[in-house]
């Protein structure tokens, strides 16, 4: 049955890409004991977390905070949640995390299956008033740095 899941849902991104299949979409929650990383963006992306989702409305802009700016960490999926890891609050708060799904598909002939999509992760840490939305890339790397309102221990 998985097998089967998976095999569809490489067959859906590989229509949306016209190049392959991204890598697995399971939802990652991270953070203290307890804490809560929050309810997905979309009610979309509740009811299929393996299909690409819209990207949401959000307020803050810049590095990180785009598609048109992600945060390329490269390494795959270990790569995102290795610089959410070290990502922190401005008083160093840990942050909670969840992984909303994919979006943004983009063209890169340099990357094996010349392309791939952005992921969005919905981050909160103890003061936030409200999650916010990032947009990492898990394909290219370019040295990560803190986006506005974060940092990097």
């Amino acid at each position: 049955m998985l097998t089967l899941r998976a095999a569809l849902c490489c067959s859906v991104l590989l229509g949306v890409l016209s190049s392959g299949c991204a890598s697995s979409s399971a939802t990652m929650r991270q953070g203290a004991a307890g804490g809560e990383a929050g309810a997905p963006a979309t009610e979309a992306a509740a009811q299929t977390p393996d299909a690409p989702v819209e990207t949401p409305a959000r307020e803050p802009s810049g590095y990180g905070y785009t598609p048109e700016d992600p945060i390329k960490v490269g390494g795959g999926p270990a790569g995102e949640h290795e610089y959410l890891q070290y990502l922190r609050g401005p008083e160093g708060q840990q942050l909670s995390f969840e992984r909303l799904g994919s979006c943004c598909g983009f063209e890169d002939p340099s990357l094996p299956l010349g392309g791939g999509m952005l992921d969005m992760y919905e981050v909160t840490y103890e003061g936030l008033k409200k999650p916010v939305t990032l947009y990492l890339d898990m394909y290219r790397r370019q040295e990560p740095r803190a986006p506005t309102g974060f940092r990097l221990d």
